[in-house]
């Protein structure tokens, strides 16, 4: 793996992080507050957290050229993406039909993605 590789690598990752630390010790106390409230709610792990992680996987596996984190990250992603779905339509912020596309783009997603492989 080249310096450059790795360069990019650290900044895809270390930039992220000292950017959002930086925003949270910007915020008072009560936001402070609300945002480790929101962190608890499982559906922030399975909407936001996996569909960051899962970019910053596949992003890095394509730099580094090796398959596995691609492989995690877009699993990840697709995760993300059907879990967003499910639980958007259970809350009626989005109609059934409009879930089921949703559902459906994901699926066209894994297909094209395994075709890609």
């Amino acid at each position: 793996m080249g310096t450059l590789q790795i360069l990019f690598l650290i900044v895809i990752w270390v930039l992220p992080a000292i950017l959002s630390i930086n925003t949270y010790c910007k915020m008072d106390k009560k936001e402070q507050q609300e945002l480790k409230n929101e962190f608890k709610n499982p559906f922030a792990l399975f909407g936001v957290g996996f569909v960051v992680i899962g970019l910053l996987l596949f992003s890095s596996g394509y730099i580094s050229s090796l398959k596995l984190p691609q492989h995690i990250g877009a699993i990840m992603v697709v995760t993300s993406w059907f879990t967003t779905s499910i639980v958007s339509r259970k809350r009626k912020k989005v109609s059934f039909v409009t879930s089921i596309a949703l559902i459906l783009l994901g699926v066209i997603g894994i297909a094209v993605y395994s075709c890609l492989i």
